[in-house]
Order: structure tokens, then sequence, then C-alpha cells
């Protein structure tokens, strides 16, 4: 049997703990995440960055990034909502009398987009509690906000139709089918972030994502069913 040998003066050698057995060396924790390292990571390496800020969600960041963000965002659909409401040759003819209201649908875009994200990270985190998970309402808040980012490569686009004044079936073709592809970035980004803040597996975490919207969309259609029913009952079809 080995015996424990200690330095003068009662101290213990390098590598052991009180009780005379091997330390383990622990790895130091990783600093926290950086407003560009977050960014970055979103983008390119999503997975790795969520499971890194799951630990700690830096919510005042993400509340930061998101608010960015949509403000471009707003400002961006300010402005092409104004070059709309003006005919091209013709300024002071059509709907001109609407510019005026472009930066106040701008500002309640916005306000929408606050409204929302409350309302679906409480709806994701009530779901993912119904199946079990155990996270924090922050982590999930904070997924969600940085699960916007995508909607930044509308900007340029958005800026480049600006400076065409590109108009009619183009302006919404391009728009709509780049708003599809940022939308569904954004609920790939949801669910890989709900795998990492409640340890879901990836089909727990897709369910989570879709059962909300199922329920809301059957919960109308059986409404409308009964809505419709009623109806009928006090208006009888003559035979």
């Amino acid at each position: 049997m080995e015996e424990r040998t200690e330095n003068p003066g009662g101290v213990l050698s390098s590598g052991e703990d009180v009780h005379g057995v091997p330390a383990v060396n622990e790895a130091p924790p990783e600093p926290p995440m950086g407003f560009l390292d977050i960014i970055y990571g979103v983008f390119f390496d999503p997975r790795a960055t969520f499971r890194r800020l799951a630990a700690r969600p830096p919510l005042g960041l993400a509340v930061l990034i998101f608010t960015l963000v949509n403000l471009a965002g707003a400002l961006m659909g300010g402005l092409v909502g104004y070059r709309l409401t003006l005919p091209p040759g013709h300024p002071y003819m059509g709907m001109h009398w609407l510019a005026p209201a472009a930066p106040l649908v701008a500002v309640a875009g916005l306000v929408f987009q606050y409204v929302k994200w409350v309302v679906v990270s409480a709806l994701l985190h009530l779901t993912a509690g119904l199946l079990d998970g155990r996270g924090r309402a922050s982590g999930i808040l904070t997924i969600t906000a940085l699960a916007a980012l995508p909607a930044l490569l509308m900007i340029p686009v958005d800026l480049l139709l600006f400076l065409l004044d590109t108009r009619g079936m183009t302006l919404t073709v391009v728009t709509a089918i780049l708003g599809l592809a940022v939308f569904i970035w954004g609920v790939v980004l949801v669910v890989l972030g709900l795998m990492e803040v409640y340890q879901f597996s990836a089909s727990r975490a897709l369910l989570t994502v879709l059962l909300p919207p199922a329920v809301i969309i059957l919960s109308g259609i059986i409404l409308l069913v009964l809505f419709a029913a009623g109806i009928s009952s006090l208006f009888p079809l003559n035979s």
C-alpha cells in the first residue's frame, strides 16, 4: 500500500485532495458569449451556440438583438410602404394621401413583434412543460428572440427593391419566397433551441413547436362548425 506523503508543514502534495484522493482536473467554465459571438453563432453554429446559452440565458442581450433586428425591419418596411403610396412619375397622384400613415404602420408592426414574441414564448414554454420539459422561461425567451436574426437577410433585399422601385407581382413574389424561407429558418432555430433548453429530442422539440398552432387551428374549425350549426338551427332551410 502506498503511503501518502505530505510536504513540509503538513501540506498535501499537488494533485490530492484533503483525503488523499487524486483531484479531478475540471475544465474552467466557458466565458459568456458576447454580442457578436451570439450573432455569429446563431447564423453558423446554432446548436452549439444554444447549448452554451442554455445554462445562463443572456436575456438582456437577446432582447437587444431582437429590438435592433425588428427596428431595422420596421424602418425598411416604412420606406417601402412609403414608396408604394407614390406611383412612379406621378408623386402627387394616386395613394399619396396614405404616405403619412407609413410611420404609424411601422411602429404598430414593431409593437406587434414584441407581443408575438411574448405570446409565442409563453405557448412554447407551456407546451414544453406538458411534455415533461424542464427549462426556464428566460431560456425560451432568449431562443425565440434570437430566432428573429434571419430576418436581417430581408433588409438588403428590401433596400434593393426600394432602390429599383420594384412593384407589382415581382415585389410580391420575391418578398413572399424570401419571407417563407426566413420563417422556416426561424422555426428550425427554435427547434434547435428547444432541444438544448429543455433537453428534448428533435421529435419532441418539433412537436412542441407544432402542437400550439395545431390546437388553435382545430379549435377554430370546431368553433366554425358550431357557429354554422347554430345559424342553421335558427334559420332552417325549407324542404
